[in-house]
């Protein structure tokens, strides 16, 4: 089976410590998981929620079986592997805080640069900076994407963030924003004024020098 070459190959290359990518430790490790299954898109997906292996490991399991692929059992599985790590990693910063510019900029690249479509993120903030949720949305189309405000509504409402960052790529390489950011601009202030959540800012990235924010071009209500 295909799967099965994959998983030796995979499995080969981490025996010859190959491995180094968070995306790929995850997908190996939930081979024992998903026996005939192709784990990669399911890797990717926890990462894109949670944005780090200690996330995947510390998300509650009642988050973690709201992506498409993940039961309670899996869930259940992550989460044990996480409690056997934990004394591996205590002593490892636990958190990712975004209180600049600067910082936002680095996440947002390391997450979307390697992105070949368009990809909705909403950075889900507490007061003090520290990202509470990472909700990621794409239709694998690289001229958009797009979304429904009762599906934002629903990633929004439950975690009760202090305030939102949005961010999503251009590959066309020219970060200027168009006329549907526009409007989702306008939708997403008015979706996050709604739930009574500060929306910090929307940023469109081309390239790690190339990044459009509308509050850095004063266009954000």
């Amino acid at each position: 089976m295909v799967h099965e070459g994959h998983r030796q190959r995979m499995l080969q290359k981490f025996k010859n410590g190959e491995v180094s990518l968070d995306h790929e430790l995850l997908e190996i490790l939930l081979f024992n998981a998903y026996p005939r299954r192709n784990t990669n898109p399911v890797a990717h997906a926890l990462l894109d929620t949670f944005g780090t292996l200690r996330g995947v490991f510390e998300a509650d399991i009642e988050e973690m079986i709201k992506i498409a692929g993940v039961g309670e059992d899996v869930a259940a599985y992550i989460k044990c592997v996480g409690a056997c790590a934990k004394p591996a990693y205590s002593v490892e910063p636990v958190d990712v805080f975004l209180t600049n510019y600067g910082e936002f900029k680095e996440f947002a690249a390391r997450r979307l640069r390697v992105k070949t479509y368009e990809v909705l993120e909403l950075y889900m903030l507490e007061k003090s900076g520290r990202v509470k949720y990472v909700y990621s949305h794409t239709t694998q189309n690289k001229h958009g994407v797009s979304v429904d405000r009762a599906d934002l509504l629903a990633a929004i409402a439950p975690v009760r963030p202090y305030g939102i960052i949005a961010a999503h790529n251009h590959v066309t390489g020219d970060s200027r924003p168009s006329g549907n950011d526009d409007i989702f601009t306008k939708e997403m202030s008015a979706i996050c004024e709604m739930c009574g959540v500060r929306f910090l800012d929307h940023c469109i990235y081309a390239a790690d020098n190339d990044v459009y924010s509308y509050f850095g071009s004063d266009r954000l209500d």
